[in-house]
């Protein structure tokens, strides 16, 4: 299970910018603590699961663009876009 966000979603810090970034590794079953957003280097598809659901879902992502999303997981199956970075 990941680990939870110490900022919660209802905190007005949620909405500031992020603090941190990691490189996100595509990977069969592992989970993270639940992004602020994400990004790719290079453009492609990802196989996501977000924060609040429990299937995952394909998404198809342009370079260089930060996307909002509040992801804990990216499937090495399904996944295309390279260069993935999480923010928090």
């Amino acid at each position: 299970m990941a680990a939870a966000n110490p900022i919660s979603k209802s905190s007005t810090a949620w909405l500031g910018p992020a603090s941190g970034a990691v490189a996100i590794t595509p990977d069969a079953t592992a989970t993270f603590m639940p992004t602020r957003g994400i990004m790719c280097s290079g453009a492609g598809t990802i196989a996501a699961k977000f924060s609040d659901t429990a299937a995952d879902v394909s998404l198809t992502l342009t370079a260089g663009v930060v996307y909002p999303f509040s992801i804990v997981a990216v499937r090495i199956a399904g996944t295309s876009a390279t260069g993935l970075v999480a923010f928090y």
